[in-house]
């Protein structure tokens, strides 16, 4: 199966090659000469191996056309077949000074992440693009010059560009991870690491907590699915199907440890879900991380800070409210992520308070007093907790 492949490849090439160095269209009668495979006993069988190629190559975008002496003076009588070489190869690209500086800006961006993995690739497409640049003979400068409208101060007739990108290596077990979870990524390769939750700070990621998990402490061991990896606010997060969890979870890769990744790359461990979209899971916010079973909560953001209640909550409705006078909007949504919640709520100075349920309610008044015993000095008791908490 691998030698007929491999021969049928040679033989597309042979044919792509033939048809664009000829001058004239080649008939099938020649191409059955140049062609032992167009040449079988059955002369239909031939012609049938012959189309199945034209297909082929027409599938990946190489203009195989067949033309009579009315389209090609020098066609065969019977007609021929020639590559329409103004359609197969590609036009100029004409950049605009303002395109190069996006292109270069991008570029720039990409190589300081040293553990991305296609940074090395992204740095030689720009030095490409460079050198290609003022290296422009006098002539194509002209046409660059008039297609961008001519000497404008938007685009001036000299076009050179000069960047300086030094060499920079990436190292340590970072980059090392991100290899091995793109290559498990791509052959749906089950992986099994050890995750420190509480490594670092942050809360991009979820993947710490499933069901009554959020107090663990200590790395943790994970077998995981990997759907997808996205890069947000400086951090890599793995997004995937946590066996332990038994739902997606987001894991950050600077606190994987011990990565393993199943055995036998050719066979394939899992299906990727047909509705996952690794878009929304890239911008999920932590309002709907799934920490703890969902419960319906009620939040008053007030007006002094309007934006959180447009922050992602998820299907939630939002609805102008009151609350002890004060004007404001009612969030009311599912929260898989109690802790995030108390979080803002304590640090909201009481723009924000939750109005239900009463156990949510609890635990913010609960924290309240244990962050107030914690920092409270010799003599002080906890009379005067923080306002959200009172409230709450």
């Amino acid at each position: 199966m691998h030698a007929t492949s491999d021969t049928r490849t040679k033989r597309l090439l042979d044919l792509v090659v033939l048809l664009l160095d000829s001058r004239r269209p080649i008939s099938f009668a020649e191409l059955r000469e140049q062609f032992a495979e167009y040449r079988s006993a059955k002369p239909e069988a031939g012609a049938r191996a012959f189309e199945r190629d034209k297909a082929t190559l027409l599938e990946m975008g190489v203009p195989v056309r067949y033309v009579t002496l009315e389209d090609v003076e020098d066609a065969p009588s019977e007609g021929g077949y020639m590559i329409d070489r103004q359609k197969y190869r590609l036009p100029e690209v004409v950049l605009a000074p303002d395109e190069v500086a996006v292109l270069v800006a991008t570029a720039a961006a990409v190589r300081h992440q040293s553990d991305f993995p296609y940074r090395h690739a992204a740095e030689l497409a720009v030095r490409k693009l460079m050198f290609d640049l003022s290296g422009l003979p006098a002539r194509r400068r002209a046409r660059r010059k008039a297609a961008l409208g001519g000497d404008t101060p938007e685009s001036p007739a000299q076009l050179d560009v000069m960047v300086h990108l030094p060499t920079t290596y990436k190292s340590g077990s970072l980059a090392s991870h991100l290899e091995q979870i793109e290559t498990a990524i791509h052959n749906r390769k089950r992986l099994t690491f050890e995750y420190d939750a509480h490594r670092g700070s942050g809360w991009l990621s979820d993947g710490e907590a499933a069901g009554g998990e959020t107090n663990t402490v200590g790395p943790s061991s994970r077998d995981v699915d990997p759907y997808g990896l996205v890069y947000r606010q400086g951090a890599w997060l793995l997004v995937g199907f946590c066996h332990r969890a038994q739902g997606l979870r987001r894991f950050r890769i600077d606190r994987i440890i011990k990565l393993t990744v199943a055995p036998r790359p050719k066979t394939p461990d899992f299906d990727i879900p047909s509705d996952f979209s690794l878009q929304e899971q890239g911008v999920i916010s932590p309002w709907r991380f799934e920490r703890e079973a969902k419960i319906r909560a009620r939040l008053f953001v007030s007006a002094d800070t309007p934006w959180v209640a447009d922050e992602d909550f998820g299907p939630a409705t939002r609805n102008p409210t009151d609350d002890h006078g004060q004007h404001g909007t009612l969030v009311e949504f599912d929260c898989g992520n109690p802790d995030y919640l108390i979080s803002r709520v304590l640090s909201a100075s009481g723009s924000l308070r939750v109005l239900s349920p009463i156990t949510l309610r609890q635990r913010v008044a609960e924290t309240a007093r244990a962050i107030s015993r914690r920092n409270a000095g010799p003599g002080q008791s906890e009379a005067s907790l923080p306002r959200a908490a009172a409230r709450s």
